[in-house]
């Protein structure tokens, strides 16, 4: 089908055809140049019949018969020849000074004309100095047989002049990246194994359709000749010469794109766009389809470009000094690009016998793969060999990886998986060494950051926060609940500091308890700079720090912009699934970010596939496909439906692939000795879903509150309406919590609330989840609360235990877990830690975290700093094990205004612990809590000295 072109298009083909042919004799002339200027006494090498380029033969489509004289390599020495061997029908080889008529190259019609060189490398690169006349350069294409790059020494090296011809050509000269010929010809060698013949091989490229001639080698000197002799040409001579990548590789080139930024003009790659997706300053243009970047992370750009075998870059003008970080290089030769070439073409479908190649240790990879005699001869020439009589299966160093692939390759009828590409990647260094050890992360200097939070860092802490700093602010943080990962995580942004804004994405339970976090840790920071996102119509704000729920991120997915440089994800197991709004609304933020903190103390919940979202939220490039990743760790089967990727598979490697490059775990056990036996804790919990009816009976409640009472009666009647309106109000927040502890992977713990309709809407909750509880209220029978702490204690399925603060405070061993919840608060402190010690007991080995669920706006905001005071004052007489520490709210926070300090004193005048003591006052607390109604009274607010409201006994309101 004929394609017809428009007069325009023809006038730009003429157009840059005739540029091409300007290059082209630009380039020949300059080496011609080069060539008089390094030796004139080199010899004459042959003249090259024309074709007709100058008559565009070569860019108008004609069949042109081309006949060219193909170049050999100058020869230095007196006895040295040239040797070319005719390859064409009936040929035979001669060999003589190139000078006389009988050994002219011979074109074979409209063939290659072909040849071969000596294969003694001291013949290669030398020069006669008999040979005498001029040189003339080549000016039409000749097809030929070019020795092989990967057994011919790089004259890049080896020749000076081929540097100062590339520096000789004109600047004004366009590039164009689709086109091989714009290499010089040292660019069609690199160093090669090591000394032998020089193969012909082909080597066929095309330039606007037509075949490109090869291009004269260039005279070396002695002394370079020296040193490739005494080398030998192995493979030694990689630490000076880069790696040069295969001919079919996709080429493109670095133009400037506007002030402080860059763009890539190449061809689709699909792992190049996964690594320009890890660039912090990446964009992408979606009229011209480019990717363009800031120029402070060219140096990095090109750095990794380097890794990628199937894509060369020409670097951007202007910026050719600029050091580039090369591909990292053993001593002994083996290199990192050569390793993750073996992870390609490597299957064989015609095999007879299959294996795979799998990481047990930071130092050894075993090969599982069947008997088979030549296979075992090999693995006997491993030195760092080991047979496991046990399992049956041969274990090498790393060191030798790279041999034995290399040995195993060369038996056809075996097929062998090779290690993944990030597994190469994440132990590079141990393929290099022959002795194994953790590598050492320095001590990050964290001066910048408040001295109060660097503080309160415990050492196990501190490690986490060097360990972060070391993957440049991209981890995942999997620390067991308990240890702190808030404080770490906190410290680790404070580091970034200068690149803020930060966002924050939590369980909508503890947004509160994060923006409480912020402001407790770093108090050089402004309050006002912390927003809480609460509900959809609140608007991103241009404040340092935003933090937002995951189900509100799903909704706001496009109002959230995405020039968040440093991102934390509390519970980042919630993107487990890809399919998720919310999953779907973090990943690009996450792949945009510089800086990336998961925290997650249950990364995967049951399954390997579990991990990928997170995986690849923090090192995008290391699986760009999920397929790849279920294949080798999530035993993907192929079903009838489609793929099943529900299993799991090389476990351990996965677990030391983490470790090694983006995860840090610490267990309780392992850090037991640096932990307290107690660890309390305030979860700042907003009093959502409560109806307009509940929030005027809050406001009437604290209201009059704030009044003069005539009686201790009235006083404590209006504490007691208040303090049971604050329980309404928290319902929603508790059971959210509660639920988010489950999803969190917490199996056991204690739930205590002090209101029935508390403990009734937790029943509820749990049972609609199917999740086992017992309850222990004021109703249950001594009997019964034996056989429930029994059931509880041995239970190996998720339990919790919903209890009454003053029914089952005492009596019972809870020991078999060790987190305890407080839904409400209550004013006796000693209650409190009676309730506390139920996991605090004989048989504990853990330490113990207790979670004070504590809600803005309620009476929680007069209780909680009256009970902290009452703990301290009871550690200080030696009757509290401990004080709350650092992690809980200070006590002046709550009360700013003259009101809210009125209320408090009341709290404090009318629960005091004298109070508490007497009698009479004990009894007017039981008349007022017989006289609160929860439901509608028919008497008015303000008036409580004749409340007759006594529609339901004090058992119908709380769990005594």
């Amino acid at each position: 089908m004929s394609v017809c072109l428009t007069e325009e298009q023809k006038r730009k083909i003429e157009e840059n055809r005739q540029r091409a042919l300007a290059r082209r004799a630009e380039r020949l002339a300059a080496q011609q140049n080069t060539l008089k200027q390094t030796n004139n006494s080199h010899s004459t090498l042959f003249n090259i019949q024309k074709s007709t380029v100058e008559q565009g033969a070569l860019f108008s489509g004609q069949r042109t018969n081309v006949t060219a004289a193909c170049m050999a390599p100058l020869q230095q020495g007196s006895n040295n020849k040239y040797a070319f061997q005719k390859t064409s029908s009936g040929g035979s080889a001669a060999s003589s000074l190139p000078g006389t008529a009988e050994n002219k190259p011979q074109a074979g019609g409209n063939g290659p004309c072909d040849y071969k060189v000596p294969a003694d490398p001291a013949q290669d690169f030398t020069s006669s100095k008999n040979l005498t006349g001029k040189y003339v350069a080549p000016k039409a294409h000749c097809v030929s047989s070019v020795p092989s790059f990967n057994d011919t020494p790089n004259p890049r090296q080896l020749n000076p002049a081929c540097t100062t011809q590339e520096q000789e050509k004109p600047k004004n000269s366009s590039y164009s990246y689709s086109r091989p010929d714009s290499d010089t010809a040292c660019d069609k060698f690199t160093a090669g194994p090591g000394p032998g013949p020089i193969r012909n091989t082909t080597a066929i490229s095309k330039f606007y359709g037509a075949n490109p001639g090869i291009k004269p080698a260039l005279p070396v000197s002695n002394k370079t000749v020296s040193e490739v002799r005494d080398r030998g040409v192995t493979g030694s001579s990689v630490e000076a010469v880069p790696v040069k990548k295969a001919s079919s590789s996709t080429r493109g080139r670095c133009v400037k794109h506007m002030e402080g930024r860059f763009r890539v003009e190449v061809g689709y790659s699909a792992e190049l766009i996964a690594l320009f997706k890890t660039i912090p300053s990446k964009a992408y243009d979606p009229a011209t389809k480019m990717w363009n970047f800031g120029l402070e992370d060219y140096a990095s750009l090109m750095s990794e470009v380097q890794r990628v075998q199937s894509v060369e870059l020409k670097a951007l003008e202007g910026m050719e000094g600029v050091q580039i970080a090369p591909p990292p290089t053993s001593g002994s030769g083996t290199n990192i690009n050569a390793l993750l070439a073996m992870c390609n073409n490597w299957q064989r479908p015609n095999a007879t016998l299959r294996g795979r190649c799998i990481l047990i240790s930071r130092s050894r990879f075993e090969m599982e793969i069947g008997y088979h005699t030549e296979i075992i001869g090999l693995f006997k020439q491993m030195n760092t060999r080991n047979y496991d009589t046990k399992t049956r299966k041969w274990s090498f160093m790393l060191e030798d990886y790279q041999k034995l692939m290399e040995s195993v390759r060369n038996i056809q009828q075996v097929e062998v998986e090779p290690l993944p590409r990030p597994v190469l990647q994440a132990f590079a260094p141990q393929f290099e060494k022959t002795t194994i050890s953790l590598a050492e992360i320095e001590d990050v200097d964290l001066s910048h950051v408040d001295s109060k939070l660097i503080g309160n860092l415990m050492p196990f802490q501190r490690d986490g926060v060097n360990f972060a700093i070391s993957r440049e602010g991209r981890l995942l943080l999997a620390d067991d609940m308990g240890l702190g990962k808030t404080i770490q995580a906190i410290c680790i942004a404070a580091y970034y500091r200068k690149e803020w804004p930060l966002l924050v994405v939590a369980p909508s339970s503890v947004r509160f308890t994060w923006a409480e976090a912020f402001h407790r840790w770093l108090p050089s920071l402004n309050p006002e700079s912390v927003n809480v996102i609460v509900t959809g119509r609140d608007s991103q704000s241009a404040n340092l720090i935003n933090i937002i729920s995951f189900d509100l991120l799903g909704k706001m997915d496009k109002q959230i912009a995405a020039n968040f440089k440093v991102i934390i994800i509390d519970e980042s197991h919630f993107l487990k699934n890809v399919k998720t709004a919310r999953c779907k609304a973090a990943m690009p933020l996450l792949k945009s970010a510089k800086r990336v903190m998961l925290l997650s103390g249950t990364p995967a919940m049951s399954r390997p596939a579990e991990l990928y979202t997170q995986i690849a939220a923090v090192r995008p490039t290391f699986f760009p496909r999920f397929h790849d990743f279920g294949i080798r760790y999530c035993d993907a089967k192929q079903m009838p439906w489609g793929w099943d990727y529900s299993g799991s598979s090389n476990l351990n490697e996965l677990k030391l692939l983490l470790e090694e490059s983006i995860m840090i775990r610490r267990l309780k056990s392992e850090v037991l000795s640096q932990l307290p036996a107690k660890q309390r804790k305030m979860v700042v919990v907003a009093p959502e879903g409560i109806t307009a009816k509940t929030k005027a009976a809050l406001a009437a409640a604290a209201k009059e509150m704030a009044k003069g009472f005539k009686s201790k009666v009235q006083e404590k009647e209006a504490l007691l309406l208040f303090y049971n309106r604050t329980a309404e109000a928290k319902i929603r927040s508790v059971l959210e919590y509660i639920i988010d502890l489950l999803e969190s992977g917490r199996e056991k713990f204690l739930v205590f609330a002090h209101h029935k309709l508390v403990l009734d809407n937790i029943c509820e909750e749990l049972g609609k989840k199917e999740v086992p509880y017992i309850r222990i209220d004021g109703n249950t029978s001594s009997a019964d609360r034996q056989s429930l702490c029994h059931k509880f204690q041995f239970s190996e399925k998720s339990c919790v235990a919903v209890l009454s603060i003053t029914a089952a405070n005492m009596g019972l061993t809870l020991s078999s877990a060790d987190l305890v919840v407080f839904a409400e608060l209550f004013w006796n402190p000693g209650v409190l830690i009676q309730a506390e010690d139920r996991v605090h007991r004989i048989g504990q080995t853990s330490s113990v975290n207790i979670h004070y669920l504590v809600a803005k706006g309620t009476a929680d905001d007069y209780l909680w700093p009256m009970i902290q005071e009452k703990i301290k004052v009871l550690g200080q007489a030696g009757l509290s094990e401990a004080n709350f520490s650092e992690t809980t709210e200070s006590t002046d926070y709550f009360y700013k205004d003259p009101k809210q300090k009125t209320i408090y004193d009341l709290f404090q005048r009318s629960f005091s612990e004298q109070g508490a003591e007497n009698d009479s006052d004990e009894a007017l607390l039981l008349e007022a809590c017989e006289e609160v109604d929860l439901g509608e009274s028919t008497c008015g607010p303000t008036d409580y000295s004749g409340n007759a409201c006594k529609r339901r006994k004090i058992d119908d309101y709380f769990a005594l």
